[in-house]
Order: C-alpha cells, then structure tokens, then sequence
C-alpha cells in the first residue's frame, strides 16, 4: 500500500480567513473541522480507528516488552506479516 496523508493545514485562500484560526508557534493556519466521505468500504472508519489507535498509544503509552494489540486485514493473509507505520509531522510551509 502506498502512503497515505491527511492534513488540516489550510490553504492559501483568503476569503474566510477569519474563521481559521492561526498558530503562532509554527505560522500556520489549521482548519477547525473536516469532511471524512467516500464509498462503502473505502476506509472511513479504518481512519478513525486509526487515529484513536495513535491517541491511546500517546496517551496511554505500553508497558515494557507488552505487545501491542494488532487487528490486520483479514482479506490478505500476506498482511498479518507486514509493519503498520504511524507518522505525526508539523509542517513548516514555505
């Protein structure tokens, strides 16, 4: 599977550029809400799990040499033997 990006920075587009609130810290502009939609089966809910997955391993963290629960894709036996990969950034525009 090929990388995929999710991103709440907002464009350069001006035109309601009061109701998107600036980060200082990083100069940039975050967007307060996003639409998830797509087909049946196209990823919705694997995307929030995943982000839930994310926020109780931060949290939460893992107790030492514990393993962490895995639910692979059942559809493809070769799955259960890949590497699941999570990657936070904050992006600096240009």
């Amino acid at each position: 599977m090929e990388p995929v990006s999710f991103s709440m920075i907002a464009s350069r587009e001006r035109q309601h550029g009061e109701r998107v609130p600036k980060v200082a810290k990083y100069s940039t502009r975050i967007l307060p809400i996003a639409a998830i939609y797509g087909g049946n089966a196209s990823g919705k809910t694997n995307l929030f799990k995943a982000l839930s997955f994310a926020k109780n391993l931060v949290v939460r963290g893992t107790l030492p040499d514990a393993l962490i629960p895995v639910e692979t894709f059942r559809l493809d036996t070769q799955c259960t033997s890949k590497p699941s990969s999570f990657s936070f950034e904050s992006k600096k525009r240009a």
